[in-house]
């Protein structure tokens, strides 16, 4: 009895090895997926993270935006000292009258002093005492038949003072109020009067000159004042200053005028 012989020939058996170790080859040869070189740069080490937020998280102010969330919201600001709220003056000058108060009264001279507070650096309120002596014209004195005379005009005002400029080594500003205003006017005659020195041995009497008043007027009245003023150089917070103001007192008749000009000192 014949049996078919069922086995694969051996150049067949042969070829189907070949097929499936080539194809082993083939799939461990293969290179994985390549990863996205964005994505990995995007995850950078932790020293370079740090440093971006350190550059962001700086304190130092500036108008600069940032390199990673735009514009920066803080701004620089220059710093300002802070200023005492109180203020002080101190002067002197010379008076002029003004107006036809101009037949009444020659140039003469003025002191002041005030005390006030500063509600911010350009803007105060002054309460200020002035005084202010003049002398009177020899046509009026030959009228009253007197060889002298004089008149003093004492006051007490309230004063708001504005400043226009307050930086820079000169600054101006503008003033004026009003209130209490005392003026007495006085004649005089010379007369010889008697008077003793005395040392630590002995006394000596001496004779002089000096003049009485022989009559005298006062009124007591409302006025304003107002003017200009500027001021410069200065330090520790205060400043030298000078201002012309135009004064108006409601005297009895015509009114008093007059324009003190005054040098001094203001803290």
């Amino acid at each position: 009895m014949l049996h078919k012989d069922t086995t694969a020939p051996f150049p067949g058996r042969c070829f189907t090895v070949a097929v499936i170790f080539g194809s082993a080859l083939l799939l461990a040869a293969t290179p994985p997926p390549a990863v996205s070189q964005t994505r990995l740069d995007s995850y950078s080490s932790s020293s370079d993270y740090s440093s971006l937020l350190s550059a962001d998280l700086d304190p130092s102010p500036g108008p600069g935006p940032s390199p990673q969330y735009g514009p920066r919201r803080h701004q620089s600001y220059a710093y300002r000292a802070p200023f005492s709220h109180l203020a002080v003056e101190a002067g002197g000058g010379f008076t002029a009258p003004a107006g036809n108060t101009q037949k009444d009264e020659t140039y003469g001279w003025n002191v002041t002093g005030g005390v006030g507070y500063k509600f911010a650096r350009d803007s105060a309120l002054m309460a200020e005492f002035h005084f202010d002596r003049n002398g009177i014209p020899g046509p009026i004195l030959a009228l009253v038949g007197e060889p002298g005379g004089n008149v003093h005009t004492w006051s007490l005002t309230l004063d708001p003072v504005l400043h226009y400029k307050t930086t820079g080594s000169w600054g101006g500003y503008l003033t004026g109020g009003g209130g209490f205003y005392r003026k007495i006017t006085s004649f005089t005659e010379p007369v010889q009067a008697y008077g003793e020195y005395c040392d630590y041995f002995y006394c000596y009497p001496y004779q002089y000159t000096t003049d009485v008043v022989v009559s005298q007027y006062s009124s007591n009245q409302g006025g304003v004042n107002f003017g200009p003023g500027f001021t410069f150089g200065g330090g520790n917070g205060g400043k030298f200053y000078a201002e012309a103001r135009y004064t108006w007192i409601d005297t009895p008749g015509r009114g008093t005028q007059m324009v003190p000009v005054t040098f001094g000192y203001r803290w």
